[in-house]
């Protein structure tokens, strides 16, 4: 492919046990599986071999960027993140994680459209990017270090306007949800594959770049990305009603136009991490959940109350405040751990104690008590006494710990499948009425890890219906939202609640799924795209509205005059389901992924969901994950794609494969 208008056109190859580096082109991979996830993907199915685990030398960590990164498409800044993940469970896998901040666009600016990692270093080493060149450089003292203070050592050394992706000691002592850390509060989290880093002795990659990214029609370009900034101006897409940014929001990633939750707080610097020099930051999403608590971990809620008769009580997450939340949040990303961790430990801890077991191991559990964070925190990090238990995550915790049984439960309650933690299912954490959280458990259910962080589409319609428990908009119309899910899939009934129209809800949830890989793919910001529903900067514009469709050719109008490659959104949609199937191959190919499987999660749907009480039975379960694999193109025995399924999507080589070892149905 001569024509490289935006990639880079070389792909940064890194041995840490030999020392040595290379580059391969780009060129090779796209535009077939477009970049992002799609490349790493690829180069897992030809590279990473079965019984692999995450710590092992032969583990690729990857960094990957896509078309759009380091260009004026909004919310262009994000990259991802492949490899092995300690986290997974019961099988350390390949999976994926997204992360936002100015890596990407400064890795496309120096020369690259992504970076592979092989090899563990025997001494911790750090990698140096810059215009075309990659050193490997020591880093023994950076070693110890929390991930501010790594930064700023970085950055005095190299230049402010150096990017730096770094681990924190969580890392370096493989706590299974350590992050990789980017400025103040950007991070790829739960996969853990800040712990990979640490196996690898890689405490950082300091990126610097001055070169840029060729655009095919600069003109075309800039009206499109004009265009589609004024479409996703409302914010996410759970803004029903937009509001302006205010004085202390900020973008959270390059070339976002929304700024739509992140805010800098306004901190003592004396209760920050030492010698960081950080002053300020960033809250979104769960990392400030020390400061604002979370009502929606409340399990039975007032909605279901009075019909529910299981066995599984949870707690509203506690709030400590603006002062001691920051400060725990600071030392936690300090540390390098998944903001999740508060969250996902406090609902299981205080089930603990609400059970009777008031101490584990010694160690007393007062999860009401911000002291007793403060100090779990650092004992998780550097693995000692309970902490190391807890590091591994709560469903291993629960394999070493003698515990009743209900708090075994409770754990895998918290982290249902692959052992990550529960995320938009309607049971332990956010609400999903009917029929959202049948599209979320589609996803779950036959994915690597939590899909929803690439999947926010298929879950924050919740967002526009009637109000329920801790979301939903008084000023949406029903009837709109129907018209909204016709426009884009030909019936309203995909949005009705309830278990009609089956096979178009599923055909639907296979859609988005295609959807999320194409976005991790280009990649651009999973809270504004693909733009199903658009939002509205006032009551007044909503209420005139005919519908609240957006646009789900607005990546494809950026594209092509990027590329100058005459490509339409279903040429995009389909490379976008070729990743996925890919992904799906893999994970046949390497773990023996099924429908046995998929399946064993079953047991969290027949809990009734926390805002309306909707539920399944094992005949609809089934009749689900039929009708999914069908709108896949799967075997609906065995889970596996279908040969026809592959061969349409370009991948023959891949299904020749899989029937060489018998795994191809």
């Amino acid at each position: 492919m001569a024509n490289m208008n935006g990639w880079a056109g070389k792909i940064l190859r890194v041995d840490l046990t030999n020392g040595r580096v290379r580059t391969e082109d780009t060129a090779r991979y796209v535009p077939k599986y477009i970049g992002g996830k799609g490349i790493a993907t690829r180069i897992a199915w030809e590279e990473l071999k079965p019984g692999v685990k995450a710590y092992d030398p032969e583990n690729p960590l990857m960094f990957m960027t896509g078309p759009f990164a380091g260009t004026l498409a909004p919310t262009s800044g994000r990259g991802i993140v492949c490899a092995v993940s300690p986290r997974a469970y019961p099988l350390e896998w390949f999976t994926y994680s997204g992360t936002g901040g100015l890596w990407a666009p400064e890795l496309k600016y120096a020369g690259f459209d992504g970076v592979v990692i092989k090899g563990n270093s025997e001494k911790p080493v750090y990698l140096w990017i810059h215009d075309g060149k990659a050193e490997i450089r020591d880093a023994e003292k950076l070693w110890g270090l929390g991930a501010f203070s790594t930064q700023t050592r970085i950055k005095a050394e190299q230049g402010d306007q150096t990017q730096v992706l770094c681990i924190g000691p969580a890392g370096e002592n493989r706590v299974v949800y350590a992050t990789i850390q980017h400025r103040l509060s950007n991070a790829s989290g739960n996969a853990g594959f800040g712990a990979v880093m640490g196996a690898k002795k890689l405490k950082a990659i300091a990126i610097r770049g001055t070169g840029g990214v060729k655009v095919a029609d600069p003109d075309e370009f800039i009206s499109a990305c004009t265009e589609v900034a004024d479409l996703i101006k409302a914010g996410p897409t759970w803004a029903v009603i937009g509001t302006p940014p205010g004085p202390d929001t900020v973008s959270c990633t390059h070339a976002c136009p929304v700024q739509c939750c992140t805010m800098m707080r306004k901190d003592d610097p004396t209760k920050l991490e030492v010698g960081s020099g950080t002053r300020n930051m960033m809250k979104h999403c769960v990392d400030p959940m020390y400061s604002w608590g979370w009502e929606r971990t409340e399990y039975p809620t007032k909605y279901i109350k009075e019909q529910y008769t299981g066995d599984i009580f949870t707690r509203p997450t506690k709030a400590f405040g603006e002062e001691i939340g920051s400060e725990l949040q600071v030392i936690g990303e300090g540390l390098g751990m998944s903001g999740w961790n508060y969250v996902n430990n406090y609902c299981w801890i205080s089930a603990c104690v609400d059970n009777g077991i008031t101490e584990l191991n010694g160690h007393k559990l007062e999860p009401d008590n911000p002291e007793f964070w403060r100090d779990l925190l650092y004992k998780i990090a550097y693995r000692k006494g309970i902490g190391d238990i807890l590091a591994d995550s709560l469903v291993r915790a629960c394999e070493r710990l003698d515990l009743p049984d209900i708090l075994k439960k409770h754990a895998h309650w918290q982290e249902p499948m692959w052992g990550f933690a529960s995320h938009r299912l309607g049971r332990a954490a956010e609400s999903q009425p009917s029929p959202i959280w049948i599209y979320t458990m589609c996803h779950w259910i036959t994915d690597s890890r939590d899909p929803l962080q690439s999947h926010h589409q298929s879950s924050w319609a919740e967002y526009w219906f009637p109000p329920h428990h801790g979301a939903g908009s008084p000023d949406t119309e029903f009837s709109k939202v129907k018209a909204t899910f016709a426009r884009a899939f030909g019936t309203g009934e995909v949005i009705e609640p309830g278990f009609g129209h089956i096979k178009e809800k599923t055909r639907a949830a296979a859609y988005l799924g295609n959807r999320a890989n194409l976005k991790d793919s280009l990649l651009v910001c999973d809270w504004c795209f693909p733009r199903l529903l658009s939002g509205f900067m006032s009551k007044e514009e909503l209420k005139a509205a005919r519908d609240y469709y957006g646009d789900l050719d607005a990546e494809t109008k950026m594209f092509v005059p990027l590329t100058g490659l005459n490509m339409s959104t279903a040429d995009l949609v389909k490379a976008g389901e070729r990743v996925r199937n890919l992904d799906r191959a893999l994970h046949v190919r390497n773990y023996n992924r099924n429908r046995e499987m998929d399946s064993t999660a079953e047991w969290i749907f027949e809990y009734p969901e926390k805002s309306d009480g909707s539920k399944l039975d094992s005949a609809m379960f089934n009749k689900i994950v039929d009708n999914f694999y069908e709108a896949r193109g799967w075997d609906k025995k065995t889970g596996w794609p279908t040969r026809a399924k592959l061969e349409a999507l370009d991948l023959g080589d891949v299904a020749d494969e899989l029937a060489s070892i018998g795994r191809l149905a």
